[in-house]
């Protein structure tokens, strides 16, 4: 029975629920949004609009023009510089060899006939070449060897040793000692005096000795030398001899004559009688090339002379037949 009355009650109470529920506050309705009406376009008087000017690009062209290729030029081709050819000498006898472009610097060695040495320099006005030998540096009279190739291509030598210092001068003689002054003597009369000699000329070498005669009944011979002012040998100096038809030209130092020597034999082994005149000359151009000594044209005038003469008169040779010891002294 109490299951029952609950099952009631709960049923009473969904009923109540649901009437009071149909009785509640009516519906709002929301009221609907008016639209606000869009502006009116009014037009402006006497307006004209701007045309848009778009400006009209240019064409390019359809088929454009390569650029040429430059034609490549080949290189002119530069020949080879030339090789200098290297200057030598060639003796043609035994020459000296010295320390320097002079025959003042001592010597130290020779050049044997037919040997030949590369040139490496000259001296400045070209009469001496320099040279190696043995390690060491030589010099040789330019006109005493034969060159071959261009002399002007040459190189001036840049180190030339100083020249050694000439001997020492020998002294003063003595100061005489004045004589008490004598009685004065009576005045004699005065002789007339001969007219006084002309002054001798003055040249570049002088006789210092007029050499020593002695017979050959053999060949007649003249030997001699050139000297420096202070005695030392010079080579390369011409001497000429003039015998009649024969005139010779050699010069010191030649043809194996020993430095600073010369000799003649104008007559061989032929008798010789005459007068002979030598003296000191200019050198002739070609005489570098004629070490045996350069034979003149009877016809032609004798050179002219740069010494005192050394003259003689030849009777017999077996008289006298023979001079040793002419020298020629340089005034320098």
């Amino acid at each position: 029975m109490r299951r029952k009355a609950f099952l009631l009650a709960a049923f009473i109470a969904v009923v109540v629920f649901a009437a009071s529920c149909s009785t509640a506050a009516p519906k709002v309705t929301s009221p609907v949004p008016t639209k606000t009406p869009k502006p009116t376009f009014t037009p402006t008087p006497n307006w004209t609009p701007t045309p848009l000017v778009i400006p009209t690009a240019t064409p390019l062209p359809a088929t454009a023009t390569p650029l040429a290729s430059p034609t490549p030029v080949p290189p002119t081709p530069v020949p080879p510089a030339a090789t200098p050819q290297a200057s030598s000498i060639t003796a043609g006898q035994n020459v000296n060899m010295r320390r320097g472009p002079g025959t003042a610097y001592p010597i130290i060695g020779q050049l044997t006939a037919g040997q030949k040495t590369v040139v490496s320099a000259k001296n400045a006005d070209g009469t001496w070449y320099e040279f190696a030998f043995n390690g060491d540096v030589a010099w040789v009279n330019a006109s005493l060897v034969s060159l071959s190739g261009d002399a002007g291509a040459i190189a001036l030598a840049q180190n030339v040793p100083v020249p050694p210092p000439p001997p020492p001068l020998p002294p003063p003689p003595p100061t005489a000692v004045p004589h008490p002054t004598a009685r004065p003597q009576p005045t004699a009369v005065r002789q007339p005096t001969a007219p006084p000699a002309p002054p001798k000329p003055s040249y570049a070498w002088s006789l210092a000795s007029a050499g020593s005669p002695a017979p050959n009944c053999g060949t007649v011979h003249f030997d001699g030398k050139i000297q420096y002012a202070n005695g030392s040998a010079q080579n390369g100096v011409c001497v000429y001899l003039g015998y009649y038809g024969p005139r010779t030209i050699k010069f010191s130092g030649a043809s194996g004559a020993g430095d600073g020597n010369w000799s003649f034999s104008p007559c061989g082994g032929n008798a010789c009688t005459g007068p002979v005149e030598i003296y000191v000359v200019a050198c002739p151009s070609n005489i570098g090339s004629q070490p045996t000594g350069l034979t003149l044209d009877p016809g032609s005038s004798p050179p002219i002379p740069q010494s005192d003469k050394f003259t003689v008169n030849i009777t017999d040779r077996c008289v006298t037949g023979q001079w040793t010891d002419i020298i020629f002294k340089g005034s320098q």
